[in-house]
């Protein structure tokens, strides 16, 4: 399939790659959106095989144009043009808070491109973005969400678990680097995951003020949001213990909200892609947009 290689710059000077594929000329996208922008998760980026490969093509087949992109997050480490300036950034170094930018200057590039119908399609970190984005902009050029299996963020949660002890040893551990004036020392650390960072964005992302807990922006998400999670990703991660059960509340209080279990599924979806995509596929063919 051809690719066509396409960049963007954000309003606040990041230079980010991507891939455009056009929908086969065949007639109109039968998922209700002409171009989906599929965001990765922590450690990710656009050219890594995974089920976005897979993904992709089934929505060129249903007509649906396919955008799939990096944002500043993209790698464990990596160096990103800014301005004329070259900056580290990576799982390592990003602040959430500036994912915005990405997802506005990719949306602006679907709009420019000629598309008036956008989807969002995020897994893991990618998801929670997403949620995150559209909770804070109400852009009303994105018609619908699709979250993969976002983590929950949340200090109060983690410290509350079996795990507890260990996550908030890592933390203090953390603003004691801060504290020390050292918030840019790179941390290794195995709780609530597997995970390079450095100790200030751990705090950012994991501290006491649960700045990026989807619980609290999935409410203010006006339109349409589909959430999956994986069966089996509660056993594996401390950050999908009792999520699908908190999930599964907020999409019986608003009626835009739809939760999937997905059964035998890990984060990763690696057993059940089909399944998958039959359930997000039919979700987008069924919506009145």
């Amino acid at each position: 399939m051809l690719v066509d290689l396409v960049h963007v710059e954000t309003t606040d000077g990041v230079r980010l790659d991507g891939i455009f594929q056009k929908a086969p000329e065949t007639g109109v996208s039968q998922l209700g959106v002409d171009v989906i922008i599929l965001h990765h998760g922590v450690y990710g980026n656009f050219y890594s095989p995974g089920m976005f490969d897979e993904y992709s093509d089934a929505l060129l087949a249903k007509g649906c144009a396919v955008l799939r992109v990096n944002n500043r997050g993209h790698d464990p480490i990596s160096r990103v043009k800014v301005k004329n300036d070259v900056k580290r950034y990576g799982a390592a170094y990003e602040v959430i808070d500036d994912s915005r930018y990405d997802w506005e200057a990719w949306i602006d590039f679907a709009q420019a491109a000629g598309f008036e119908r956008i989807g969002l399609w995020g897994h893991s970190l990618g998801a929670v973005k997403s949620i995150y984005y559209m909770a804070l902009n109400t852009d009303t050029r994105v018609k619908f969400v699709v979250a993969g299996s976002p983590p929950r963020f949340s200090c109060s949660a983690f410290a509350d678990m079996k795990e507890g002890a260990e996550f908030k040893k890592v933390l203090l551990r953390a603003q004691r680097y801060v504290e020390a004036g050292q918030p840019d020392t790179l941390m290794d650390v195995t709780n609530p995951y597997d995970i390079l960072l450095t100790a200030e964005v751990f705090i950012e992302k994991y501290g006491p003020e649960e700045k990026y807990n989807i619980l609290n922006y999935i409410p203010h998400v006006e339109v349409p949001l589909l959430i999956t999670i994986g069966s089996c990703e509660a056993q594996a991660n401390m950050a999908f213990n009792g999520l699908s059960e908190e999930v599964g509340k907020l999409a019986q209080e608003f009626h835009n909200v739809t939760f999937e279990s997905i059964p035998g599924a890990d984060h990763s979806y690696t057993h059940q892609r089909e399944y998958v995509w039959n359930v997000i596929s039919q979700w987008m063919g069924n919506l009145s947009l």
